[in-house]
Order: structure tokens, then sequence, then C-alpha cells
């Protein structure tokens, strides 16, 4: 990573830059609520479709992680070597298209390659938001633009409760039944119609800011995977850490937000509005704070703590988690969104820090295929594991979907305790590479 013979890297204008991130930031928010939306209505779909809780966990997260993972290996490639505006935007007509088509779906299977198709698209606007994000900031600025980029998502879920609940409450009481050509389809299949088809529309965005230059060093790599997992392989603590540490960290957060309606729905008799309202403002207002976690970390790396991606997701994890495991313990559930709400404000430092460390590690000639590996793993770790293996915890091993909080405490203390110790020990390594 010796720059000696490179030139100066370009980077875009404050201005332009920021830009970027804004509207990168609000069809984040699309993408988010578009995948989310499924979690308040559990009920309706296992009652239409007489499906169980692991059925509903494999249509939560491996059949909408299953194409996420694949997409994002060829996409990565797409990004390193084509216009990357582009690329984003035939990824967003096709994730609208696929939350649209959940709408059309009337069995397990159905809904299963309607969620693949959301996931397909998914994956590579958010490998190519990172890639091009990566290319308008230089490293000592990287956190703060990545922080507020992934704000946008985590406001995605938050607002797809705040605003999905009353939305949802309202179609299954019949609100637009009487809409032309809906009342052939079942009130959770109109949710999904009219909230999808109108985010193809949004695709457009992403033409009103200029495709950044590539921040190429003097020998600009042009293979395949290959390269990216050669270099990756030098350092493996490092981005296991990054990589491996940061999915499992989002396998424990997205399960809580798509298991946690259900329990506050089960254990406490809460209605989808109330959920929605209550789960929105635990998600919207932690959601605030990470700029704060991106300026914490740029103080940091600019004073010298080349580790400081890795050091703050640990210190930050480890107070997060036990509010995570209290917030099943209490007995009310206006405790357990409170002690959600405080989890969410200490651990959302984990989602900008994983793709900023990305970037400032990896070469830029390697960004687009490194950060499609990063989508990779992190979205079949995190997006299949935790809520399959909460479906798993409460069918198969405890036998009692009463128990729905103890599944959930047991995937947060034993999927956290591996994440601290993949932070710890790629904390090295990565004071190495960013110091190169």
């Amino acid at each position: 990573m010796n720059e000696s013979a490179a030139p100066a890297p370009l980077f875009p204008k404050p201005l332009i830059a920021w830009l970027t991130v804004g509207i990168l930031f609000m069809l984040y928010i699309r993408s988010l609520a578009d995948r989310m939306l499924l979690a308040l209505m559990v009920k309706p779909i296992k009652a239409d479709l007489a499906l169980t809780d692991l059925e509903i966990s494999l249509l939560q997260g491996p059949a909408f992680a299953l194409l996420y993972c694949l997409c994002a290996i060829p996409v990565g490639l797409l990004l390193d070597r084509s216009p990357r505006r582009w690329v984003l935007f035939g990824c967003i007509v096709v994730w609208s298209a696929g939350a649209a088509a959940c709408g059309l779906a009337g069995s397990f299977f159905m809904l299963a390659l309607a969620r693949s198709m959301l996931g397909a698209g998914e994956s590579g606007y958010t490998t190519g938001a990172y890639s091009i994000i990566g290319d308008s900031f230089p490293p000592e600025r990287l956190s703060l633009a990545m922080s507020i980029f992934v704000m946008g998502g985590v406001m995605g879920a938050g607002i797809v409760f705040l605003l999905g609940g009353p939305l949802v409450e309202a179609v299954l009481g019949g609100a637009v039944a009487h809409w032309p050509g809906m009342s052939g389809f079942k009130p959770w299949q109109q949710v999904f119609i009219i909230t999808g088809l109108p985010g193809i529309a949004t695709a457009l965005l992403v033409f009103l800011f200029p495709e950044p230059q590539r921040q190429k060093r003097a020998a600009a790599g042009g293979g395949g995977y290959g390269e990216a997992l050669r270099f990756m392989m030098q350092h493996p603590r490092c981005y296991l850490g990054i990589i491996l540490g940061i999915g499992l960290v989002y396998s424990v957060t997205i399960a809580q937000q798509s298991w946690a309606p259900s329990y506050l729905e089960r254990i406490h008799g809460w209605t989808p509005k109330q959920i929605g309202l209550a789960m929105g403002a635990a998600q919207m207002l932690p959601a605030l704070s990470l700029p704060l976690h991106g300026l914490a970390v740029d103080r940091l790396y600019r004073s010298g703590r080349k580790d400081a991606h890795l050091l703050w997701c640990l210190i930050t994890m480890l107070i997060a988690a036990p509010f995570a495991v209290a917030a099943y313990l209490v007995a009310t559930p206006a405790a357990t969104v409170t002690l959600f709400g405080c989890y969410m404000l200490f651990i959302l430092s984990t989602a900008s820090m994983g793709p900023a460390a990305t970037q400032v590690v990896t070469p830029p000639e390697l960004r687009g295929r490194v950060s499609a590996i990063f989508v990779l793993v992190t979205g079949l770790i995190g997006m299949a594991f935790g809520t399959f293996l909460v479906g798993f915890f409460t069918d198969k091993v405890l036998g009692d979907p009463m128990k729905l909080g103890t599944s959930l405490i047991l995937l947060i203390v034993i999927v956290l305790s591996c994440a601290a110790l993949l932070f710890a020990l790629g904390r090295p390594q990565m004071r190495q590479l960013a110091q190169n």
C-alpha cells in the first residue's frame, strides 16, 4: 500500500460529496422500509398461509439474504468496472419490484421468491453506496460521512415501525379494500403493493449527483475476486474482525428488529399500531447518535489511534449488550422498548464502522470487490443467521412460542461474545494496515 508513486487523490467538492450522501441516505431509508415491513404482519401472514415461526424466520432471514449475498459478487465487479450510478439505478428498480411482488404471493414459496428479489436489489445498492462514498471523502473524514449514510438505513427501520404500524393497522382494517384492483388481495398483500410500487420511480434520484472519480493508485488492479481475497488473506485478523465481527453484531440487531414486534404482541398483547409507534421511536431517536459515533472515531483516528473503528465497536458493544438482555427480562412492554432503545443507542456504532473500516484498510482499486465481500458475508450472517436461530430456538429447542424472549437472550449472549473476541483480535492488524 505504498503511495509514494501515486498522484494525490482527487475528491469531489464538499458540497457535491454531501449532496451524494444525502441522496444515498434517502434511498437507504426506502430500502430498509421495504425490507422490514414484514415484521409488522407476522400474525396475519402466519394465519393466512399456515406458517410456523421457523418458516417466518426463513422469510425474514435466509429468503432475503440468499440473493442479497449472491448478487453482491457480480455487482462488486460491475461497480469496479462500470458507471456506478447506472448499477444503483438497476438495483433500486429490482428491489422495488420485489417489494411489490410480495403482495402478489399466495404461498410460502412465492413469498420467498419475492423476498429474494428484494434482497437481490438491495445488495447491489449498499455495495455501490459504500464504494461511491469511499471515493468521495478522505480517510480522516470518512467515518462521519459513512455514519450519516448508514443512519438512513437505521431510520428506515424506524420509519417502517413508526409510520408502518398505523398504516398496517389501517390497511388490515380495510382502508384500501375499495381501491381499484385491491379487492382481490388479502389485506397484508395490499400493504406490500401500495408501498412497493411507488419506489420504482425513486431510482431516478441517483442521477442527481455526479459519478465521483475513482481514487486509484499507481498500479491499480484489474483482476477478479482472487486479487481481493489474496489481499484480505494477508491480513486475516483485521478482516475477520471487520467483516465477521460486524456480521455477528448485525445478526443480533436484525433478529431483535424482526422478532421484538412478535414478542410484544405475544407476551404483552400490543397491537401493530402500538408496536409500530414504540419500536419506531426506539430506533429513530438512537439513529440520531450515528454522526456522534462517526465524529468520535474520526477524532480518535486523527489522534493516531489507527484501530479506532474496531476499538469503538468493542467498547460500545460491551455497553449495549446488558441492555439487550434486560429488555426480555422486565415485566412491562414500555420497559422492554426503552431498554431496546438503549441497546440501539450504543450498538449502532457498528452499523457505520464496518463499512468505514473496510474503506480505510482496503486499497482503492479493490474497494468495490472488498465492499461486495463485506456485503456478502455480513448480509448472510446478519440477515439469515440471527433471525433463523431465534425461530429455531423457539420451535425446536424450547418448543414454546411464548419463550420467544428466552430465544432472543440466548442469541444475544452467545453471538455478541464471539463478536467481542473478533474485534479485540483484529485491532493490531488494523493499526498496521491503516498506517501503511
